[in-house]
């Protein structure tokens, strides 16, 4: 697949999709919805929009009614004012979700990266209706991480030139098997990268803001990471201790080699750790712990 392959398959993938828009101007909401079943959520990272679950939709829209948005302040969304917080950001898609999913459904949340953050500020809003809550590289967890040598575009750059920007910053930052950095990551990259969000994500994923809102969730929780992700570094132990602590019996896991954007770089095991966490028992018997112990992937 080469770029302008990618290009058509995020088009024909877009095609496919139910477009969705909730709230009113200014506040309004995109979502891409594919599939059927229980609804499942799907949230972005910072400097991202719904392409970054693009690699995980064909694997879990034959089981769940995926709703994937494009956050408030990302992409195709309305923008959100300069004051904005992930509380905000959650508000909004709350009320998109009153608007798609019906009253009596139980919904499952995953966030990716900030998205992560977002996605325990909208398990608050879901509370009896939540049926399952993961965190993909979550944000919102600690701050410390390693030191990246990331690229910026220029005014002036090619398309050719913006696009090995994005190939760059995937490989130092996002993905650490360097075959997973094809032509589709690149492009949503690419993609993902033309237009900047509308806060700072990064100020908010370096807090420690998640781990308090966990103790309060009571459905299943999950949180998941790469050894090899630059965004907690040697510090992933750590960060998973702080998980478990905060929700005793929480599924975690530590995938051996993997980066930062697990959806691109280990799909099938992201998948069958989402469903390990939103459907215990699918995949054996339990082990201990409230949500069926803490294999390793």
């Amino acid at each position: 697949m080469d770029a302008a392959e990618a290009g058509r398959f995020i088009e024909a993938a877009d095609a496919r999709a139910e477009h969705a828009v909730t709230g009113s101007e200014g506040g309004r909401v995109v979502w891409r919805l594919f599939g059927a079943g229980p609804p499942l959520v799907l949230l972005h990272g910072g400097f991202g929009s719904w392409l970054h679950w693009l690699p995980m939709v064909e694997r879990l829209e034959g089981r769940f009614r995926l709703l994937l948005p494009d956050m408030p302040g990302f992409r195709d969304s309305d923008p959100v004012p300069p004051d904005a917080t992930p509380a905000l950001l959650a508000d909004r898609l709350a009320a998109g979700l009153a608007e798609l999913a019906p009253a009596a459904a139980t919904i499952r949340v995953a966030g990716f990266s900030f998205g992560g953050l977002v996605a325990v500020h909208l398990a608050r809003h879901l509370e009896a209706q939540l049926a399952g809550l993961v965190l993909v590289a979550g944000g919102g967890l600690g701050e410390e991480r390693d030191a990246v040598d990331l690229r910026s575009r220029r005014p002036g750059m090619s398309e050719g030139e913006m696009r090995s920007v994005a190939a760059h910053n995937l490989k130092v930052f996002m993905i650490a098997d360097p075959a997973r950095v094809d032509a589709l990551a690149v492009e949503i990259q690419h993609c993902n990268t033309r237009r900047r969000p509308g806060l700072n994500s990064r100020v908010f994923s370096r807090t420690r803001d998640a781990l308090g809102m966990l103790k309060a969730v009571k459905a299943p929780v999950g949180a998941v990471w790469g050894t090899r992700d630059p965004t907690v570094g040697e510090h992933l132990a750590e960060r998973r201790r702080a998980v478990e602590a905060a929700c005793p019996g929480a599924l975690t896991a530590a995938l051996p080699g993997c980066g930062h954007w697990i959806m691109q770089e280990r799909p099938a095991e992201l998948a069958a750790f989402l469903m390990r966490t939103f459907e215990p028992g699918t995949f054996g018997p339990e082990t201990g712990g409230k949500h069926g112990g803490q294999p390793e992937p």
